[in-house]
């Protein structure tokens, strides 16, 4: 795709900036708007509705503070009236779909946030009543999936009970780290000691899966940090365990202002391969590079949501307040304030702000940085969603990777090779189409 000496020069670049080579793509939301944005925007219905199968996630912005590495729509107000009118607005936009939606295949559900279980118990009970007749023709044991944290999971048990009673299979909850210091440096509240309450009831409550969230690369995280919030997490023992690399891009994420020293890439590679290591051996399996373990054979750890679109590319149906939908090389993003999105949802305005229309490239970009959130990029996969092969399109970039022993094929797949977590900015970069890699340059030094 370029010259071997632009591709030097481009991974010269990458080198200088490796926090900007994260699984998020773009790299700046700022160059799809420049380039691909279409206006006005179509609603969605208008380019989903003659799916038969497709994802749903449903957006809760709300959160008791704000974590200083977060880049979501997250709102902090506490007002319950506020999440009432919210929840209304939600449910009329779901609505706005019922003349289709009902026919089509829903493989998975994902209620995500913010935090959705700040809501009281009867919105809660509202919105998942909403959902549970849409997932009748999945065919995933555990298609409905929502996230949480240690202080509701072990203070407000009730909302667990309603959420199982309503067809809930699977919960996720945001444990980030057990270390009191390093919570506090990202405005995490004190949770430590409600986490194993949390884990009870769960469990009490019937849940067929439990995920756990850690963040490996917090600020000052050490390896003997690590290695006890590992042990930590090994002693709860979920069903399945997410070790998300803290990201330090973007600009609603204050983070990186407050961070004098950012964790290199060998840091971030030896931080990995000790979980990779710890986590194997007491068995929570992956394959390499993936950020996501199971003690389930053949379960990837993530909901039926996540792994539909990161793996195989489906269709997905956002809602919500910047919630975004997919269809094929078409997303878009629903306004970002929940304030205004319950302003256009009232008055019968379309809630969608943001509409791409991207080249193959762009789409092939994305597609293939979400895959690699699981240590490898599937050569059927990629042709059943683009209609190309892979090493065609990639061929000079793969070469390099191969080459530069960052990646190994097997199986028909392309996998990060065991040891190579440390070089996954660069490994990441390859797949930029050549525009994009022209923009961030032009940029010379991007903003964090």
């Amino acid at each position: 795709m370029l010259s071997t000496l632009t591709l030097v020069n481009w991974l010269a670049f990458v080198k200088a900036h490796p926090h900007d080579f994260t699984i998020q793509y773009p790299a700046r939301r700022e160059y799809f708007i420049q380039n691909f944005r279409c206006e006005p925007a179509p609603r969605t219905s208008e380019w989903l509705s003659d799916l038969d199968q497709l994802l749903l996630y449903l957006h809760i912005p709300f959160c008791e503070a704000k974590c200083y590495y977060c880049n979501f729509a997250v709102d902090v107000n506490r007002s319950e009236d506020f999440h009432r009118k919210y929840v209304d607005a939600l449910l009329r936009e779901l609505d706005s779909h019922a003349n289709w939606l009902p026919s089509c295949e829903i493989a998975g559900v994902d209620i995500g946030g913010g935090t959705p279980t700040i809501l009281a118990t009867s919105e809660l009970r509202r919105i998942a009543r909403a959902v549970k007749p849409l997932l009748k023709k999945s065919a995933h044991p555990f298609p409905f999936s929502i996230e949480t944290t240690p202080r509701i999971a072990a203070e407000e048990q009730e909302k667990l009970q309603v959420l199982h009673d309503e067809g809930v299979d699977r919960v996720s909850l945001g444990v980030q780290s057990f270390n009191a210091i390093t919570l506090a440096s990202v405005n995490r509240l004190r949770q430590i000691a409600q986490t194993d309450i949390a884990m009870a009831n769960l469990r009490r409550t019937g849940f067929k899966r439990i995920n756990l969230d850690i963040i490996f690369g917090l600020p000052n995280q050490t390896l003997e940090d690590w290695k006890y919030d590992l042990d930590q997490i090994i002693a709860l023992d979920p069903d399945s365990i997410t070790t998300y690399d803290c990201l330090y891009r973007g600009k609603g994420r204050a983070l990186t202002k407050r961070t004098v020293i950012l964790p290199t890439p060998e840091t971030y590679g030896a931080l990995y391969d000790l979980a990779f290591e710890k986590l194997y051996l007491a068995g929570w399996k992956t394959t390499y590079g993936s950020v996501n373990f199971s003690k389930h054979h053949n379960e990837t750890g993530t909901s039926a949501c996540f792994e539909g679109r990161l793996l195989d590319g489906m269709p997905y149906l956002g809602l919500g307040n910047y919630a975004s939908s997919l269809r094929g090389n078409h997303w878009s993003f629903n306004t970002y304030s929940a304030s205004d999105y319950m302003m256009n949802i009232s008055n019968g305005s379309n809630p969608c702000a943001y509409f791409y229309e991207l080249p193959a490239a762009e789409s092939q970009a994305k597609y293939i940085l979400y895959s690699l959130n699981y240590g490898f990029v599937d050569e059927s996969r990629f042709m059943r969603r683009f209609g190309v092969k892979l090493t065609e399109t990639f061929a000079e970039e793969l070469d390099h990777a191969i080459n530069a022993g960052w990646i190994e094929c097997c199986d028909n797949r392309w996998h990060v090779k065991q040891g190579q977590f440390k070089n996954m900015h660069a490994i990441r970069s390859l797949f930029y189409p050549e525009q994009a890699r022209h923009w961030l340059m032009a940029l010379q030094e991007p903003m964090l």
